[in-house]
C-alpha cells in the first residue's frame, strides 16, 4: 500500500488543486459483454460492439505501464465472462501492479479458488439487496446464488489477507442499503462501498435518498460497520489507507474547490477495449490519448487531460456521483 506521507500530500495537493505527477488508479475495460442488464446502467445507451479485449493487446497495455499502479480489470461488462482473467491478473501482477477486479458475483463460484490462488489483492462484488421480499428494479438483482458464492469465497479465503472483499451497494434506499451492509458484516466482509445512484447516466424515471436521507444512511452504516469490523466508504471517506481516512474525511468537504468538481480527474485514468484513454468509465468516447502511441504520465499531463480538468462541468453536465452535494 502507498506511503502515509505520500498520500497525506495527496490529500493536502488535492485540496490546494495541485495535480500528482500520474494517477492513483488505472481502470481497464477487458471486456464489454455482461450478463446483467442493470435500470441504472447506462452501457446498452453506449451502443458499444461487444468484445473481449484479447491477451495479447492486454499484455501490450501493461508492458507501457511503469509500477506500481492500483489497477482494476473492469469496465462495461462483466470481467468472469472474459476468458483470459486470471492470467491477465497474473500478467500485471508479475510487472509489479495491485490488482482489483469488480464484479456482480454471478459466475463467482468457479473462481474462487483460482482468484485466492494468483493472490488477487481486491474483489469488489456489486450488491444491491439482500431482501427476497424487497426487489429494486433499477439495480442488481437480489440474488441466492450471488449471495452464496459471496459466503462460500470468504470461507474459502479463510484465514488469508487477500483477496480484500468489498461489497459495493448502490443507494436506492434505506431498508436496501442497511440490510445489505448488515449482510455484508455478518458474512465477514472487510468494506463496504456505498455509491450514489447516478440520475444522468441511468434511464430515466429512477429514484434516489434525499441528501439528508444519504447521510442518514451513512451514519447508520457506520454503526453496524463499527458493530462487525467493517470499514464503511462512501463520498465523504473512500480512501484505502486507514490513518487517512479520518484527515480525508475531515479535508474531503474543502478539496476540489469545496466540491465543484468531481475528485476523478485527480487520480484516475480509464483505458477503454482498443487502447483509447478517457478521464471517466462514464465518458467511454470522450478520449485524451492512446496508450499504444503514449507514455501514461504523457497522457496525464497532455492538452486534452488539463482542458477536461478545467471544463470537467461542461462535459459532465449534472453528474454528481462523486461529489458531496446533489445537482439534481
Amino acid at each position: 500500500s502507498a506511503n502515509p506521507l505520500y498520500l497525506i500530500k495527496g490529500v493536502l495537493g488535492r485540496t490546494l488543486y495541485t495535480i500528482p505527477q500520474r494517477p492513483e488508479r488505472i481502470q481497464i475495460e477487458i471486456t464489454n459483454r455482461c450478463n446483467y442488464t442493470c435500470g441504472m446502467c447506462p452501457r446498452e445507451s453506449f451502443n458499444l460492439p461487444e468484445q473481449d479485449m484479447p491477451f495479447d493487446f492486454f499484455k501490450q497495455i501493461i508492458d507501457r505501464l511503469e509500477p506500481s499502479f492500483n489497477i482494476t480489470l473492469t469496465g462495461w461488462g462483466e470481467p468472469l465472462l472474459h476468458p483470459a482473467l486470471i492470467d491477465m491478473i497474473g500478467y500485471t501482477k508479475g510487472k509489479g501492479h495491485n490488482v482489483g477486479v469488480t464484479t456482480n458475483g454471478l459466475l463467482l463460484a468457479t473462481f474462487i479458488e483460482k482468484l485466492i490462488e494468483v493472490q488477487l489483492e481486491k474483489l469488489t462484488i456489486s450488491l444491491d439487496n439482500v431482501e427476497d421480499s424487497y426487489e429494486v428494479a433499477e439495480g442488481h438483482p437480489s440474488n441466492k446464488v450471488v449471495i452464496n458464492n459471496i459466503e462460500s469465497l470468504i470461507k474459502y479465503r479463510g484465514n488469508r489477507k487477500a483477496p480484500m472483499v468489498t461489497i459495493q451497494i448502490t443507494i436506492h434506499n434505506k431498508q436496501q442499503c442497511i440490510s445489505t451492509v448488515r449482510f455484508a458484516g455478518e458474512v465477514g466482509a472487510d468494506r463496504v462501498y456505498l455509491v450514489r445512484l447516478n440520475l444522468p447516466m441511468g434511464r430515466h424515471g429512477l429514484k434516489r435518498p434525499s441528501l439528508e436521507e444519504e447521510l442518514e444512511i451513512y451514519k447508520e452504516a457506520e454503526i453496524i460497520g463499527k458493530k462487525y469490523g467493517l470499514q464503511v466508504d462512501n463520498n465523504y471517506t473512500a480512501f484505502d489507507n486507514s490513518v487517512l481516512r479520518l484527515i480525508y474525511k475531515t479535508l474531503r468537504p474543502a478539496m476540489y474547490r469545496f466540491d465543484k468538481l468531481c475528485p476523478k480527474p485527480y487520480d484516475y485514468l480509464y483505458i477503454n477495449i482498443d487502447g483509447k484513454v478517457t478521464p471517466c468509465c462514464d465518458l467511454p468516447r470522450h478520449e485524451v490519448g492512446n496508450i499504444l502511441k503514449q507514455g501514461i504520465e504523457e497522457i496525464w499531463h497532455c492538452e486534452n487531460m488539463q482542458y477536461f480538468r478545467e471544463h470537467q462541468n461542461d462535459v459532465c453536465g449534472t453528474c454528481d456521483a462523486l461529489k458531496l452535494k446533489h445537482l439534481n
